[in-house]
């Protein structure tokens, strides 16, 4: 038992201190920086852009985004243009497309019907069939449910300039109805946190996931980009082999991070979010969306799965630490295990807050106290249940297509 605690004590030190370092990372590191006039002259500026935005079906602020994407303002004499993907015009994507089209009629929109993807990851295949008409010097893939700001795709090519850059992309943010976008909300406004399942996604997402992975992305040339909203130049796609082959693995933002890495390029966080509105869902149908990650995590590999089990999550095994020490106090009439695992559960717990007052004030501009008290609870009541359950999990459901999952996330049917 004792060899037990003390494995326990262990893992949840190292767990605590690499929550630590991941919070100091984000607040010192998550920052924009960009090459003066001279030095992007020199270098050369990035002239044309093709974004495309592969779709399927439509939410009630999917037309919103849309003019958001193409009301974007670039540098002076950056050509643009917007591609909308979609497998048919029976999609009711396609009348909203329509619509944004023929509201900006100064802009250049097309509407990309690819056909079916039979068989293949749903976004990649929209993609790889937009990719053949695009016409600018760099392509860019964006979520439709991600909510750009003006001069979100104007950062993001000025990252794109620097000579090791393959691939530059966005940490999405997930956001609740009615979260304001200025920094402390004015006198009178409600705290929103809205659905409940939106709710769990986004904790996860916003407080573990871009907390480890975007420390990760900036401390390390990582293998790996968040999809949401990327950007490429087109002579790297065909160093890479072109999307086809990203179509049959639903971890596309990995495989696309390993083949940019491969070609001696870096995947560079710019540090900057988009926004992302909650997912409107139940409890329960936000836990089985939250599987569908966690099943992707599951597919690279038990080890990768264990490790991100115990290393992201401090205050769950602290408390185990803990619990077991008062087991052992019983056992052993010992305090020594009981007060450890004690002050290691306290250090745990500010540790923790401590990342997510950091994340709130310098990466999500948010009131300082928001969703904190949540993450305890989310990380004792949700992750010993959710976790043990995508340990297991093997298929998905994501657009209305079920996919068997292998290694990597590979459809297997």
């Amino acid at each position: 038992m004792t060899i037990l605690y003390w494995l326990l004590f262990i893992i949840s030190a190292i767990s605590v201190a690499g929550c630590l370092g991941a919070a100091i990372t984000m607040g010192m590191r998550f920052r924009e920086t960009s090459y003066d006039n001279k030095q992007r002259e020199a270098i050369g500026a990035i002239a044309s852009l093709s974004m495309i935005v592969p779709i399927k079906g439509v939410d009630s602020y999917t037309e919103a985004h849309l003019n958001a994407l193409v009301e974007s303002l670039l540098e002076p004499g950056t050509l643009v243009e917007y591609l909308f993907a979609m497998e048919s015009a029976d999609d009711p994507a396609y009348a909203v497309c329509q619509h944004v089209q023929t509201r900006h009629p100064e802009q250049h929109i097309r509407i990309i019907l690819t056909g079916p993807a039979s068989g293949r990851m749903g976004k990649q295949h929209n993609l790889a069939i937009a990719v053949r008409e695009v016409r600018y010097e760099a392509i860019g893939s964006m979520d439709a449910d991600v909510q750009v700001s003006p001069d979100t795709l104007a950062v993001g090519l000025r990252y794109l300039v620097r000579p090791d850059s393959g691939v530059v992309y966005f940490l999405p943010q997930y956001v609740a109805p009615g979260q304001p976008r200025h920094r402390v909300p004015a006198r009178g406004t409600p705290t929103i946190y809205g659905p409940p399942g939106g709710l769990l996604v986004a904790l996860y997402s916003n407080y573990y996931y871009q907390l480890f992975m975007g420390s990760l992305a900036l401390n390390t040339r990582a293998a790996f980009i968040t999809g949401g909203l990327w950007l490429m130049r087109v002579s790297t796609l065909k160093a890479i082999g072109g999307l086809e082959q990203f179509g049959l693995t639903v971890s596309d933002d990995a495989a696309i991070g390993q083949a940019v890495r491969k070609q001696g390029l870096r995947n560079v966080l710019v540090p900057r979010t988009v926004r992302i509105p909650f997912e409107q869902l139940g409890l329960r149908a936000g836990g089985r969306h939250l599987l569908k990650w966690l099943a992707m995590l599951r597919a690279e590999g038990i080890g990768v799965y264990l490790s991100i089990l115990f290393s992201w999550h401090p205050v769950l095994w602290s408390l185990v630490t803990l619990l077991t020490g008062l087991l052992l106090l019983v056992l052993t009439h010992s305090s020594l295990y009981l007060l450890c695992g004690l002050v290691l559960f306290l250090v745990a717990l500010v540790i923790k807050l401590a990342s997510g007052l950091i994340l709130n004030h310098r990466v999500y501009v948010l009131p300082a106290l928001r969703y904190l008290p949540l993450l305890i609870a989310y990380e004792l009541l949700a992750v010993p249940f959710l976790f043990s359950a995508g340990l297991f999990r093997r298929t998905i459901v994501w657009k209305g297509r079920k996919y068997v999952l292998g290694r990597h996330g590979r459809i297997m049917g």
